[in-house]
């Protein structure tokens, strides 16, 4: 195991510097399943999932955590300093506190001052040969393909005591992201980013009694939420109130969305994926077909050409406040439930629409700060060893405490006040997707198609990405390599 893993950190730095020298510097990001159950089988209940893992002493070890600075969910996804009285802060403190106990060891913490900030600490530790780090929560979209062409990252699948077929392991990410038998990095319950980053739709309740629309949670149950289905309530919602011919910010609107955020959501609500790496066919690229372009086509026509759709401003909150009644739909993360505790008027959780009634259930896409749990390649063997425990045991603990409560609290009578909002999130979460071609995108073009290209073009975006394929091809090509590569490391 030693020599395995000095080959292997040779490796990284051979790779590290041989991609620098020919592609230059890591890009800074401009911005920015099955999941793991929240409802514990019967026969779960039976066991003692800890116990199983065995009785371990690190000898008072210390672990030390890189993790990336999240201000969007107010740093609660991993990490907390002391108990607050706040529900979920004290639920993450217990958890970190029980484990540490629990196995003896120490769990000191070290963040970066950005996303790109956290990947070169790592990136600088692993070639200088100073170990600075035995488990990093990271951002791999900071890194994009990097997180893979600089060879980093041990193989989690060789990782001791991580069963992947357990309910509070995320199997969508982990199944995608392996190829060939490597995996960089992993996502399971210990991550509460995973469901804080969900997109989702809220809509305003006292406008749907206005419009006679009360049965839109029956109407997601039924399966016929489709596209069509949401352009007729958002069509019907909106109102040009100060009568003077135009839609503006005085008006009522049927839907109101970020579009740098949330416009790419819809690619993947109609079951598209932008990116596949597949070991006998290389590179596919979706987005090619009849559904995609129909989307597109309908997006186009809903948002710039109805009048029913308000666009909030890049990175700022929504002009039209909730509390004016004047929003009928729009689409946040789940994260953003909480920001809502305090309006006024009463609303309800969605999810994103299907594209028609034969889809086979309701998706979404998670954004990529939800991040992802990796070992650093330099770690020994009983880093390794020690690290895969406590994660498997955090990732246990949170699907038992943290996740059920997480999701307790942003459907609460104080939130979305209604025990439908609670079915309507387990149904968001059962469809939460994640990409590939969004992660490891060298510039993400082609993943951001919607967002970039949708009104320029009309609507038509068939020729757009037709131009965008030989770089988007090309980029994963290397990406692909760099995955043959380290797993033929492991084997």
């Amino acid at each position: 195991m030693k020599q395995k893993n000095t080959a292997l950190i040779l490796a990284a730095i051979m790779l590290a510097t041989s991609f620098v020298a020919s592609c230059g510097s890591t890009e800074t990001p401009e911005g920015d399943t099955t999941t793991g159950e929240t409802t514990t089988a019967s026969a779960e209940k039976e066991r003692d999932p800890i116990a199983e893992l065995g009785g371990h002493d690190l000898g008072g070890r210390t672990i030390r955590m890189l993790s990336h600075h999240d201000a969007l969910s107010d740093e609660r996804t991993i990490w907390s300093t002391e108990m607050n009285g706040d529900m979920i802060n004290d639920i993450i403190y217990k958890r970190n506190s029980d484990v540490q106990d629990m196995y003896n060891f120490t769990l000191e913490m070290n963040t970066g001052d950005g996303w790109a900030d956290d990947y070169s600490k790592l990136k600088n530790s692993v070639l200088a040969g100073s170990r600075d780090y035995d488990l990093c929560f990271l951002l791999p979209f900071a890194a994009r393909a990097n997180i893979v062409i600089d060879g980093l990252m041990y193989n989690m699948l060789e990782v001791p005591h991580l069963r992947f077929d357990e309910a509070w392991w995320h199997s969508n990410v982990n199944d995608l992201f392996t190829f060939d038998g490597y995996l960089p990095f992993v996502s399971s319950d210990m991550l509460l980013s995973s469901y804080q980053y969900a997109n989702a739709l809220i809509f305003n309740k006292k406008i749907a009694d206005d419009y006679g629309l009360n049965d839109i949670y029956d109407v997601v149950r039924s399966g016929k939420w489709t596209l069509d289905k949401f352009a007729e309530y958002a069509e019907k919602t909106s109102a040009d109130l100060n009568a003077n011919g135009k839609a503006d910010a005085e008006d009522r609107f049927g839907f109101a969305t970020n579009f740098g955020y949330h416009a790419i959501t819809w690619q993947y609500a109609i079951g598209e994926i932008t990116v596949r790496l597949d070991e006998k066919n290389g590179v596919e690229l979706g987005l090619k077909d009849e559904r995609f372009y129909n989307l597109a086509e309908w997006m186009y026509d809903l948002f710039y050409n109805s009048g029913s759709v308000f666009e909030i401003e890049w990175d700022k909150e929504c002009d039209i406040k909730w509390d004016e009644d004047r929003v009928f739909m729009q689409a946040i993360w789940v994260n953003d439930l909480e920001k809502f505790r305090s309006y006024r008027s009463e609303f309800g959780v969605i999810p994103y629409a299907k594209y028609d009634e034969a889809q086979e259930g309701y998706y979404t896409y998670v954004d990529a700060r939800a991040g992802g749990l990796a070992i650093p390649v330099d770690c020994d063997e009983k880093t390794i060893d020690d690290v895969g425990l406590i994660i498997e045991a955090m990732s246990y603990l949170s699907h038992r405490d943290l996740i059920p409560a997480y999701l307790e609290s942003v459907t609460s009578s104080k939130l979305t006040r209604d025990e439908d909002s609670i079915e309507m999130l387990e149904i968001i979460n059962a469809g939460r997707r994640w990409d590939i071609g969004y992660t490891m995108s060298e510039d993400n073009s082609y993943t951001w198609v919607l967002r970039t290209d949708l009104k320029k073009s009309g609507g038509k975006l068939a020729s757009t990405l037709e131009s965008m394929t030989d770089k988007t091809v090309a980029n994963f090509e290397k990406v692909l390599e760099a995955y043959k590569g380290l797993s033929e490391l492991y084997k």
